[in-house]
């Protein structure tokens, strides 16, 4: 075996142990969920699960020079449809192929699973269905455009209650991290836009 070849599954084997560990902290996050008395605690420590087996995920998707994203987006789309359950809303993805840098597709992962999240959480209520439609392509100038879209219920982020939301908050500081410009229309459904840079 060659020097090259040596160094390919040693980088391999990394990725698998890391996305591993990733996965198994997923799982204990998770676990500590179902014992959780408060249904806040719950709700908090079953976000943090996601997160972080969003970021597991990430790891079997690293090349040299970053992430394929593309590939990351078409692992993740089935496990956020049984997370919302068959009932709910359908994802669907267009994606370009991306090959993102390794902290810019961490802060990308985080950013779509808390879109997506929040598609599933509020737009879809009382059995309504509808579709989330995830889409990356490029945009002027080198950037990049990610948008969620869906058709559900919509929300005022005017009222207090949208100001306090975490997950608006959350995405607006990760969009920082890539020099993202985030904007929400919420005239029908939402669509959540970010541009950014790699």
């Amino acid at each position: 075996m060659t020097d090259d070849c040596r160094d390919d599954a040693r980088a391999e084997e990394l990725r698998h142990r890391t996305a591993n560990t990733f996965q198994l902290m997923s799982a204990l996050a998770r676990m500590r969920s179902q014992r959780a008395g408060e249904p806040e605690a719950r709700r908090q420590l079953v976000w943090m699960a996601d997160a972080i087996g969003s970021l597991g995920a990430l790891e079997r998707h690293r090349r040299d020079g970053g992430v394929d994203f593309c590939s990351y987006l078409d692992e993740m789309t089935p496990v956020w449809r049984r997370r919302a359950g068959a009932e709910q809303a359908e994802i669907s993805i267009e994606v370009a192929p991306i090959l993102a840098p390794d902290q810019s597709a961490s802060t990308l992962a985080l950013i779509v699973q808390e879109l997506v999240g929040n598609a599933l959480a509020h737009g879809y209520v009382g059995g309504r269905q509808g579709v989330v439609r995830i889409c990356l392509a490029g945009a002027e100038a080198g950037r990049y455009e990610l948008a969620v879209i869906d058709d559900g219920h919509g929300f005022d982020p005017a009222s207090p209650a949208a100001r306090e939301r975490f997950g608006l908050w959350f995405v607006r500081s990760l969009a920082a991290q890539v020099r993202g410009d985030f904007k929400l229309d919420t005239s029908s459904g939402v669509t959540a836009r970010l541009t950014f840079s790699l």
